[in-house]
């Protein structure tokens, strides 16, 4: 990384579709800046008056006091005529000039898997997305999202359980960790994938940023799985990308009547398609689908060593909330009895209560 590219990636005097239509005509930062004014401005894509604004931003010390904390804390910048600059994302609409990350740039035939869904996520929908991203990751896939709340976090923190390789597109700078809560997430994902950002650091993030980041999310993978979307929905957003972008579109199913689930039965309802189970995708994304269909009757639930009476408790309960009274019920246990079997399954990792007297599934 040099200075003069940092400067011309982070310039907001020109769009990025100048940029590109410059770099087209110029092959690289340095083509333009050695060319002569009176050549730039032959073409006509900034007037005199940007092109001198741009050189004195060259010289401006807070620009460079700017490059010098941005290579002091690690981070870096790739060009997308260097060497490095994912291939797929050179083919998107709205292809990216350049790419601020912190990390490790992903391998050129590294299969990567983009989830995403709502940040206001269920239960269901956080252990879906932990189950389904740990298990594509030790299956081999790498899994991309936008750090934010929810599912993209839970996608993330599942692609690094099972030790695999995770990349996050932020909607603002690269030195700006948002949501601020994502802080762990932000200093591990770079320890195997990277953090990456479109936008100059300094950045704040604002709402327009964060769809137009979503072309770079699908950009980057070669399937889509969204988990969890309302009927508008951001998640819908990147769907929409890849359909575009010629990615394969798969969503989780839910209840018709939750509105969490709206945005996923209607991608199926579209064509999408359905994730049945992490290991069944999993298949699908490196066989084709009739090796998915195939494969899922060979997949058998994870049993935990229970007794009796506790593995019936637990197989009552799923990732959707649920009480103890329509527990007792299936269960035809004493209210004593099940509330002792309960609290004992909480103590060993296998159920937590998520609101008075309600339960989920933990995974296993």
């Amino acid at each position: 990384m040099i200075f003069e590219e940092f400067a011309f990636a982070s310039t907001k005097l020109f769009s990025r579709g100048r940029k590109r239509k410059l770099l087209k005509i110029f092959s690289d930062v340095n083509g333009f800046l050695n060319a002569s004014d009176k050549k730039i401005l032959a073409f006509d894509i900034i007037d005199e008056k940007e092109l001198f604004a741009f050189k004195d931003e060259l010289k401006s010390p807070a620009l460079k006091e700017s490059f010098r904390r941005f290579s002091d804390k690690g981070f870096d910048l790739v060009m997308n005529y260097q060497s490095g600059f994912p291939e797929t994302l050179k083919y998107i609409h709205e292809d990216p000039v350049a790419l601020f990350y912190c990390g490790t740039l992903p391998e050129p035939e590294e299969k990567v898997v983009a989830m995403v869904g709502a940040r206001r996520c269920s239960a269901y929908g956080r252990v879906m997305a932990g189950n389904i991203a740990e298990c594509l990751a030790k299956s081999g896939y790498s899994v991309v999202s936008g750090m934010a709340y929810g599912i993209d976090a839970y996608s993330h923190r599942g692609a690094l359980d099972g030790g695999g390789k995770t990349y996050a597109f932020l909607g603002c700078g690269l030195d700006i960790c948002y949501p601020e809560s994502n802080r762990t997430l932000y200093r591990d994902i770079p320890k195997g994938g990277a953090v990456f950002s479109e936008y100059a650091p300094g950045t704040q993030p604002l709402a327009a940023y964060f769809p137009d980041r979503n072309r770079l999310i699908s950009g980057l993978s070669k399937a889509v799985c969204v988990i969890e979307a309302r009927e508008k929905s951001g998640s819908l957003i990147t769907a929409d990308f890849a359909l575009d972008q010629g990615r394969d579109v798969y969503a989780l199913p839910g209840k018709v009547t939750d509105p969490l689930s709206c945005g996923c039965n209607r991608l199926i309802a579209q064509g999408a398609g359905i994730v049945t189970s992490p290991e069944a995708l999993a298949c699908e994304l490196e066989f084709g689908p009739h090796a998915a269909e195939l494969s899922v009757n060979q997949i058998s639930e994870k049993t935990p060593d229970l007794a009796a009476d506790e593995l019936k408790v637990f197989k009552s309960f799923d990732f959707n909330a649920k009480g103890i009274d329509e527990v007792q019920d299936e269960c035809g246990l004493t209210l004593l009895e099940l509330l002792g079997i309960v609290s004992s399954l909480c103590q060993k990792g296998y159920l937590r209560e998520v609101f008075l007297n309600h339960y989920v599934r933990n995974k296993i």
